[in-house]
């Protein structure tokens, strides 16, 4: 009989507290990734900058993020409320949000090594890998050379059956949620998110049930080493 553990669902037992992301913070810098937490005010043009890595933006509201390098030339990035985009490398620039108030936006840098040929490297994912097992679920929402990101929506009530990740990942809540999440050796976890409440997890086995009163939906940045 699983032992019931009411615990912050968290393996590397790290978060942020949740939105609004003011003032930014950097709650994860590691070797894999620098996390970075902050929201965008509209008008407000940022200082000239480069992005030395690759990476992954992730969104909470709606609006319109303009790209301006020293050259002239403009490039206008839009986004809805829950997108996840892909941005390379940049080099000198500015940046101006253009919204209905100020976007809350996880900036994840990428420090995983990017293979030179620039192909999505071979990764053998197990038998219970989340898209193969619970596609109703799970959504593949980009697949890179460095990072496999996915979309998780769970009904009030639905559960996910028991599905594999294969290595360190951040979870990114979309949604306040209350799960309920079994490992592989039964043990249960019960856990409360505020909606943007970042979490720094780590492989294993589990199943998750929302318990909560909405649906739960939540973005997952696995980072391929």
């Amino acid at each position: 009989i699983p032992m019931l553990t009411i615990l912050a669902f968290a393996a590397a037992a790290a978060a942020h507290a949740g939105l609004p992301y003011d003032p930014p913070t950097t709650p994860f810098d590691n070797a894999l990734a620098r996390v970075q937490l902050s929201a965008g005010k509209p008008g407000e043009v940022t200082k000239p900058h480069v992005h030395l890595t690759n990476r992954v933006m992730i969104y909470f509201e709606a609006g319109t993020n303009t790209i301006r390098y020293p050259h002239g030339k403009v490039a206008p990035e839009h986004f809805k409320a829950g997108d996840v985009q892909w941005n390379d490398a940049m080099g000198t620039h500015t940046a101006t949000i253009t919204a209905a108030g100020p976007v809350d936006i996880v900036h994840v840098e990428l420090k995983v090594p990017e293979h030179k040929d620039n192909r999505v490297h071979a990764v053998m994912y197990g038998p219970r890998d989340p898209l193969t097992i619970d596609p109703r679920h799970f959504t593949l929402e980009m697949q890179k050379d460095q990072v496999r990101v996915l979309r998780l929506r769970l009904g009030k009530g639905e559960k996910t059956p028991a599905y594999q990740t294969m290595f360190e990942h951040l979870l990114v809540p979309l949604t306040a949620a209350r799960l309920t999440t079994a490992d592989a050796k039964g043990v249960v976890k019960e856990a409360a998110y505020r909606k943007g409440e970042v979490q720094w997890q780590m492989p294993g086995t589990q199943a998750d049930e929302n318990t909560g009163g909405q649906p739960y939906e939540a973005i997952i940045v696995e980072f391929r080493r």
